[in-house]
């Protein structure tokens, strides 16, 4: 397939549900009440929904990649936090390749990539760089 710079990548979109806010509390060992329980979320001035886990909104931005790009390999991602994601959240993933790098066997891709909410763009950005076969 042929890459472009400033190609956009396909969306990919999800709904949070407080059910998987619970799994991921039980995967990552991580018993924070901010995920568990809106009362506390409401208590601290965070708002009235629990809060979605960090990893887990990495995960999303993965999810994205993969839906992208068959075959790659994860060079290095870069993450900046600027808000959070809620329980009940519609979250949409959008990217575009910001830089090709072109070897004999294979391609080193750059990407940014941001999560939106439905109440706030730019929850996450991401800087990822990928390897894929060059065929």
């Amino acid at each position: 397939m042929n890459y472009k710079i400033e190609q956009k990548l396909n969306e990919w979109s999800y709904e949070v549900e407080q059910e998987n806010l619970i799994t991921w509390s039980s995967v990552l060992n991580d018993p924070n009440p901010i995920h568990l329980n809106n009362k506390t979320v409401k208590k601290l001035g965070l708002g009235d929904k629990c809060i979605n886990q960090g990893p887990a909104n990495i995960a999303y931005i993965l999810n994205c990649i993969s839906s992208n790009f068959k075959n790659y390999q994860l060079i290095e991602v870069k993450n900046k936090l600027n808000g959070n994601v809620f329980s009940g959240d519609k979250i949409v993933v959008e990217g575009k390749i910001s830089d090709i790098e072109n070897h004999e066997n294979f391609l080193i891709i750059s990407l940014l990539l941001g999560l939106n909410t439905q109440n706030q763009s730019s929850v996450l950005l991401t800087e990822a760089k990928i390897r894929i076969p060059n065929y």
